[in-house]
């Protein structure tokens, strides 16, 4: 793939919706008008920037989209290990960063213009913004191959890019008769659930913003230096439930938004796709965020045709590859036999009927909460603290290996997972509770997102199957034939076997979708 001829796309988007898109091949300086048709047909790579602002168009156009796709962002972004980096993507386009490429700040701000539609199509400053375009390209690309990033983009972020890009611009088929009905189930859902949590919680009858949760948490005693309000929320033990409450609740507020998003005049969506969506590079879906739905209102999701849907996950992805990259054999043998969080729970943490605490506590402890917090925390949740001491006392392979992580963050100023996908450290000195837990989760999650790609590449091979919808570290897909759910199965356990080295045996199952 990577010794594949490439070639510049310079676009211009017809906002109105009328098909008048325009499409310029940029070729030995000069602009080459083209068509749609021929921009799907290349088989080289396609470099452009702002891929989504036309990818339903050429799909409509042809009914296919380019072997092989570069968005210049996706490639930057990916290359700099800048957590910043993404976010600042959300408000700046591509266009902010081509004065170092050699175009003008003033051609550049018309480049701009003209992209947005604002002033008329120029050719000359398109060929000068194409010449810097051309220009970036190259540069991130030699440093893709200096940061050890090369192999990734090209040979896994690039396919899965191409692919759900192709499968939402195909579309997600919404049932559109029980669309009301679940939104008004949604909504009833969030005000009831909204009053309990107001009057259980001492808190207003509202979805409470970030800063209102932070001021509850530093009111209730929680230290919040170097810490985020995610990681408190999420695994750490709280009076009156109040971290799962809040969770709870955004969740049914997004469910709620989401739902009233989609329309009833069409029975198909077609979501956005980040593909390189977060520092570790999981996928995020977006406008509309299908990911958040609850499985209460998933069953809006329909197949398409005569197929069905079927849903495959990972089993203890997390813990598998903790056991894989630390190689701590007590991890490995609760992995391997069977459910790790039910066993922790009963067998290591004296917890009947609470496999819910046991994985929280334990990737509390996995992420890095200290020692004698989390042994509170254990306490707190009906665990005798002996036993919660000498239960997080067996795992010394993994407490080495976390070591290792943090001392290369330190020295070398950045992580990485398997096959690159590195995080790069902002500040100097001792490590802080918080970049140690960001260095073990970088390479923790980014190798996860990883082996999901490579195993969305692998089973999109099946014949009877069409990729539906990524749920994280799952995926939704549909089929026809009996006999292909249990290929995926297959597929996804042997791509996660191999990736790790075949340090642990990958596990993966058919799940509910929707309840």
């Amino acid at each position: 793939m990577i010794d594949l001829v490439s070639r510049l796309l310079i676009f211009i988007k017809d906002f109105t919706g009328r098909k008048h898109d325009s499409f310029y091949w940029f070729q030995d300086g000069n602009l080459e008008e083209t068509d749609a048709a021929s921009v799907a047909e290349f088989q080289g790579i396609v470099v452009c920037h702002d891929f989504w602002l036309i990818r339903d168009a050429l799909y409509d156009s042809t009914g296919t989209l380019p072997a092989l796709i570069v968005d210049l962002d996706e490639l930057r972004i990916s290359v700099s290990g800048c957590p910043e980096d993404r976010i600042a993507r959300e408000k700046r386009d591509i266009t902010s960063h081509l004065e170092k490429y050699g175009i003008e700040r003033e051609d550049r701000d018309l480049y701009q213009k003209m992209f947005n539609k604002s002033i008329p199509f120029d050719e000359g400053i398109a060929v000068k913004a194409a010449t810097a375009i051309a220009a970036m390209y190259l540069d991130l690309c030699a440093k893709a191959y200096a940061e050890s990033e090369f192999e990734r983009f090209f040979n896994v972020e690039v396919p899965a890019y191409r692919l759900l890009q192709l499968s939402m611009s195909a579309g997600i088929s919404i049932d559109t008769s029980g669309l009301s009905e679940k939104r008004g189930q949604a909504e009833h859902d969030y005000f009831v659930f909204l009053k309990d949590y107001s009057a259980n919680h001492d808190m207003p009858i509202e979805t409470p913003s970030r800063r209102r949760i932070k001021a509850k948490l530093l009111q209730e005693g929680f230290e919040l230096d170097g810490v985020s309000v995610d990681y408190i929320l999420e695994f750490v033990p709280h009076d009156r439930d109040f971290g799962d409450d809040t969770l709870t609740l955004l969740a049914l507020d997004a469910a709620r938004k989401v739902l009233g998003s989609l329309t009833l005049s069409t029975n198909t969506t077609r979501p956005l796709v980040d593909v390189f969506g977060s520092r570790t590079s999981r996928v995020q879906i977006r406008s509309p965020n299908l990911q958040n739905i609850p499985k209460k209102y998933r069953s809006i999701i329909n197949s398409r045709d005569d197929a069905q849907l079927c849903y495959v996950d990972f089993d203890q992805f997390e813990v598998g590859i903790m056991a894989a990259l630390s190689g701590d054999e007590m991890l490995k043998e609760l992995y391997a036999a069977g459910d790790m969080y039910e066993l922790f729970a009963t067998t290591q943490l004296g917890l009947v009927d609470n496999r819910k605490a046991a994985k929280q506590l334990f990737l509390s402890y996995a992420y890095g909460m200290s020692r004698k917090a989390l042994v509170d925390a254990a306490v707190s949740l009906g665990v005798e603290r002996q036993k919660a001491k000498k239960a997080f006392r067996q795992f010394r392979g993994y407490e080495d290996w976390k070591r290792t992580v943090w001392t290369e963050f330190q020295k070398a100023g950045r992580v990485s997972s398997i096959l690159g996908n590195h995080f790069r450290r902002e500040g100097q000195g001792q490590l802080t509770g918080k970049e140690q837990r960001s260095a073990v989760s970088q390479v923790v999650q980014g190798t996860a997102s990883l082996i999901f790609k490579r195993a969305l590449i692998s089973v999109a091979s099946l014949e009877d199957l069409r990729v539906a919808l990524p749920m994280h570290d799952a995926l939704l897909f549909e089929h026809r034939s009996d006999e292909t759910p249990a290929k995926v199965v297959e597929v996804f356990e042997s791509v996660m076997t191999v990736s790790l080295n075949s340090e642990v045996s990958g596990k993966a199952s058919i799940s509910e979708f929707s309840d």
